[in-house]
């Protein structure tokens, strides 16, 4: 399998997104907005249909509609603090709107190359930029972890420590964007958004630690990648929505264990009790 050149180059641009993406994705289930990726995801689409329709570069034209369509929805969870899911459902609507009309006007071929990704098809450059996208989420994360840490549980306490909370959300936000606009050609839109949030509920069920359950998140991304990618190219089936499969059964059997644990303990409870008496 690795001795071919696509595949290694699809090996390497699916862990560094699988080390990128539960990276950024975590802040947003923290803040309870778990269904924003799936937002930007499809206004990442309209962004690509429109590039696509207006003949310019497509990967530009989604990294603007995520970033802007990210902005809209931290506005509406300030401006409606306790309907925080309404500006995702209204960028979500918008997205879906724009992205159904503006691909009348594109190629279908490169469109749905954006709806399922094509990481197979990966180029140097495009690994560049995941690359780039790489060290960047890392060394925001790694630079900013306490902020962090205290914006994502109490957004009042972290201001009357003095943490700039609009400035730090803001590149949040700007890393959340560039993430799923540069995901999109490689897994695809409507694939990303589950690794968003999925490798990220298994790491949660664990009940670690915060740092913890960032470190786990990552290890059930990378280990859904290589699942994935192994089974996609022995099976040939496509490598964006297997990858996506393989985290939906690493959560199915973290929820298995945690539910097996809890029985376990349960009887020996009981046992223990009975042997008391």
């Amino acid at each position: 399998m690795l001795q071919y050149e696509f595949m290694r180059l699809a090996f390497v641009a699916g862990l560094m997104l699988g080390i990128a993406i539960p990276l950024v994705g975590s802040t947003n289930v923290y803040k309870r907005l778990s269904m924003s990726g799936d937002a930007l995801a499809h206004t990442s689409l309209a962004g690509v249909a429109i590039g696509l329709a207006a003949g310019f570069s497509p990967l530009v034209s989604s990294i603007i509609f995520c970033v802007v369509a990210f902005l809209i929805i931290e506005f509406l969870r300030r401006r409606f603090p306790r309907f925080s899911e309404l500006g995702v459902a209204i960028v979500l609507s918008f997205g879906i709107g724009v992205a159904g009309i503006a691909s009348s006007f594109a190629s279908s071929a490169n469109f749905d190359s954006y709806l399922f990704g094509s990481i197979l098809l990966i180029g140097w450059e495009e690994l560049a930029a995941i690359g780039a996208l790489l060290i960047a989420v890392v060394v925001f994360y790694i630079f900013f972890y306490w902020r962090i840490f205290y914006l994502v549980y109490d957004e009042d306490e972290a201001r009357i420590n003095g943490i700039g909370v609009s400035l730090i959300s803001f590149f949040q936000s700007l890393l959340t964007a560039l993430t799923i606009a540069i995901s999109a050609k490689i897994i695809g839109s409507l694939i990303v958004s589950s690794l968003l949030v999925v490798p990220v509920a298994s790491a949660i069920l664990l009940n670690q630690s915060y740092k913890k359950t960032l470190f786990l998140s990552v290890l059930f991304s990378l280990a859904s990648v290589i699942v994935g990618l192994v089974v996609s190219f022995y099976w040939d089936f496509r490598p964006g929505a297997t990858i996506v499969v393989s985290s939906l059964v690493f959560l199915i059997a973290t929820m298995l264990f945690q539910q097996g644990r809890k029985t376990i303990h349960r009887y020996l409870s009981r046992k223990g009790k009975t042997h008391a008496r």
